[in-house]
């Protein structure tokens, strides 16, 4: 593995232990290290706000180096007596996460439009932003910079259009989940396998108030939905939302928070793939699944553990309400 400290230090690591963890709903990928606080590392100093990037070779080659990790350094510990070190280090999402603004979102907006006005606003550099196409409700918001951003996506999905994330690297990139070119089949480094199937999050009655449109009543009360009360009983959600103001959008909203529970697969493998991603697809006996979040353990051959949902349990446990 190779560092890059401050775009320009190149420093070969050796590191005691080292992850990177990463999870679908857009916390910002994170790199750990433990180091032992060589004389070099004392020479080029480590702080915190220094870029920092980790190249290694990609899975299942041993010629090509690619850049696993880009970001800032977030936290610093040094040790004197053990001359140990342990450093933090945050995808740059960060920002966007910790600062907040106020934001008048017009209706019609796209998440993509949105999402381009605020980077704007706050010269983010964009990379690749897919467009999401669905248009969204007016709304004024005053919050962290990236919930603004991850509610649009929800809403999105919500409305019926596909599920999205933000990545960002060196710039900001607005991706289409699943959307990865590669697709990494498990089977073979498998280590241990773990089906998870349980009714908490279950969802079997929706009861919608809004702003009715109907003029013969005032009950905020626009429709009561049930899906699966036979066969997990009545687990009832109330949602007051005033963007919803007739019985098909009620629907609509009820039918992106049913739910049967949680289904998911956790995964462990015996080598990492150290350009999987959170949000990207990866197949496990034939069939493909989403992976929601995972945790790469670095240095030789490494090691992953990671977490698999289908595509509607991703949308049901992340983008639903």
């Amino acid at each position: 593995m190779e560092l890059i400290l401050r775009n320009k230090y190149k420093i070969t690591l050796t590191a005691e232990s080292g992850t990177l963890k990463e999870s679908i709903d857009g916390i910002a990928y994170t790199l750990s290290l433990s180091l032992i606080n060589t004389d070099e590392f004392e020479r080029l100093g480590i702080a915190k706000g220094h870029s920092i990037e980790l190249y290694d070779y990609a899975f299942n080659s041993n010629n090509t180096k690619v850049r696993i990790f880009s970001g800032i350094v977030w936290d610093v510990n040094k040790s004197k007596k053990t001359k140990k070190m342990t450093i933090t280090c945050k995808e740059r999402t960060v920002y966007i996460e910790e600062s907040e603004d106020e934001f008048l979102c017009l209706n019609g907006q796209t998440a993509t439009q949105r999402a381009s006005l605020l980077c704007k606003d706050w010269n983010i550099p964009i990379g690749t932003f897919v467009n999401t196409k669905v248009g969204l409700t007016k709304d004024r918001r005053k919050e962290s910079i990236y919930s603004m951003m991850w509610k649009d996506l929800k809403e999105t999905a919500q409305k019926g259009g596909e599920l999205y994330k933000f990545r960002m690297e060196t710039k900001l990139n607005l991706i289409k989940l699943g959307s990865n070119s590669v697709i990494y089949k498990l089977d073979s480094i498998l280590d241990d396998v773990q089906n998870k199937s349980s009714l908490s999050g279950a969802v079997t009655q929706v009861k919608v108030l809004g702003k009715n449109d109907k003029e013969d009543t005032k009950s905020p009360v626009i429709g009561v939905f049930k899906k699966g009360t036979e066969s997990y009983g009545t687990i009832q959600k109330v949602v007051q939302d005033e963007k919803v103001q007739n019985y098909a959008n009620a629907q609509n909203k009820a039918n992106s928070l049913f739910s049967a529970g949680e289904n998911s697969i956790d995964v462990s493998c015996v080598q990492d793939i150290n350009t999987l991603r959170a949000g990207d697809v990866a197949s496990l006996y034939g069939t493909k699944y989403y992976v929601t979040d995972i945790t790469h353990t670095l240095g030789g051959k490494g090691s992953m553990d990671l977490t698999l949902m289908n595509w509607e349990g991703v949308k049901r446990k992340f983008y639903g309400e």
